[in-house]
């Protein structure tokens, strides 16, 4: 089965946590205009640890 990690830029306050505790390099990219994160679905692996390392629950699994 195949996950996407989706951001809630509602909840996501660009902390940049979830970047240290992603695994691969360059999948999640800190937007510096809105000050948020995006996740290249291409490169994500669907592995959940940016979404367990965050604080404010702005990720999700689906």
């Amino acid at each position: 089965m195949y996950f996407v990690v989706k951001v809630d830029k509602e909840k996501c306050t660009g902390c940049k946590i979830c970047i240290y505790a992603c695994s691969e390099p360059n999948v999640i990219e800190f937007l510096k205009d809105n000050k948020k994160v995006r996740i290249d679905g291409m490169k994500c692996k669907g592995c959940g640890l940016c979404v367990s390392a965050c604080p404010f629950k702005a990720l999700e699994l689906s």
